[in-house]
């Protein structure tokens, strides 16, 4: 067969700030494969159906001597993270050709799955609580229906980072008791939405914040929080002192927020940890001011990386996850863009919050 294009999102720069798509990012559609005879070497090749770009990406484009909890991406190869992807040849007695994976992918059309084309870090490049996140990632796909109801552009949003996050961080470190109170930040967007509405299904109230009064809007009227309001024309503080106090806190915000949040917990409060955003794009740091609570109150403050709770978890979340599905207890809401070549522009959108829900790039037809 005469090879084709299989055209890829490359890293090309460290960014300062926010990333700029043709800059710290490039599409690049110089390689080829031969689709027909490229060696599987036991494993088996698939085609990219949905690309699932996220926040806690941004975090990985960094100098590689700077200490975080993940591993920096390597600089002329491809951006990687989640996607959806279609098996269209196999050597593996386990997995079929038509078969739909989900997990860590590079930005590319098409992939031999174990990918080969990641560079490990050498041993010890990092303190131990890196997670080296191509290493782990990578090595393997897992199977995935059809969600009920609804199309495969919803599977990067339940069945992805943002449901596996959420649920499982609120099941491990949440300790929900019917009648208490959340507050999560950026309620609106992937991660946020699904943690609003597994607290619901667990009995919580729930107040939600988010960037813009169409936001707000959705939240009060299709998910049905008790309260959200719009952190741009509303102070934190204002809202937690109207609707509060909380009993958890999802922070995805870090920064003056948690502050705020810190200042009202009830005592024996939960706080789970799960993003810093205001600080991933090289903002000021924000000095929390109200940590003396934590030990006045007894609060537990938990970090949560999802990673380390799949495999006590896994089972049970894709069970209940099914199950609110087929009883309507869960809504989805994505913001499709179309065409690899969009992958890194609807990536920094992402980041600047400037759409509702889950953002899932299209790739390429699922039916085909």
């Amino acid at each position: 067969m005469t090879p084709v294009p299989n055209p890829r999102i490359l890293y090309a720069s460290i960014p300062t700030g926010y990333p700029i798509p043709g800059e710290n990012t490039k599409y690049d559609d110089s390689e080829q494969i031969d689709l027909e005879n490229v060696p599987l070497k036991g494993g088996y090749l698939t085609r990219t159906v949905l690309i699932s770009p996220e926040p806690w990406l941004r975090e990985r484009l960094r100098d590689p001597t700077v200490a975080s909890y993940s591993s920096p991406m390597r600089l002329g190869l491809p951006m990687v993270g989640s996607g959806l992807v279609k098996v269209i040849r196999s050597e593996d007695p386990k997995i079929k050709v038509g078969d739909f994976m989900t997990g860590l992918i590079p930005w590319q059309l098409y992939i031999v799955h174990p990918w080969e084309g990641w560079q490990p870090w050498p041993p010890g490049h990092w303190p131990d609580f890196t997670v080296d996140i191509d290493a782990g990632g990578l090595s393997g796909l897992t199977k995935v229906q059809k969600l009920p109801g609804k199309d495969w552009t919803a599977v990067p949003g339940v069945l992805g980072a943002p449901g596996r996050t959420a649920w499982m961080g609120l099941k491990e470190y949440g300790d929900l008791k019917k009648g208490e109170t959340i507050y999560v930040s950026t309620g609106a967007g992937a991660l946020g939405l699904m943690v609003c509405q597994f607290a619901q299904a667990a009995g919580l109230k729930v107040i939600a914040s988010t960037g813009s009064d169409e936001k707000v809007k959705y939240l009060m009227e299709v998910i049905g929080v008790d309260h959200a309001f719009n952190y741009k024309t509303t102070k934190v503080d204002s809202a937690l002192s109207k609707w509060g106090p909380i009993d958890v806190y999802w922070d995805n915000v870090g920064g003056e927020t948690l502050d705020a949040a810190i200042a009202h917990c009830n005592i024996h409060a939960r706080i789970l940890a799960c993003g810093y955003i205001s600080e991933y794009n090289g903002e000021e740091k924000y000095g929390v001011k109200n940590l003396a609570w934590i030990f006045k109150k007894r609060i537990r403050m938990y970090g949560i990386l999802v990673g380390d709770l799949v495999p006590k978890w896994a089972g049970p979340f894709f069970e209940e996850v099914y199950k609110l599905l087929a009883e309507g207890k869960l809504k989805t809401q994505e913001h499709i863009v179309h065409g690899l070549e969009n992958a890194d522009k609807a990536w920094v959108e992402l980041l600047q919050g400037k759409h509702l829900g889950k953002t899932v790039v299209v790739v390429s037809n699922p039916e085909a």
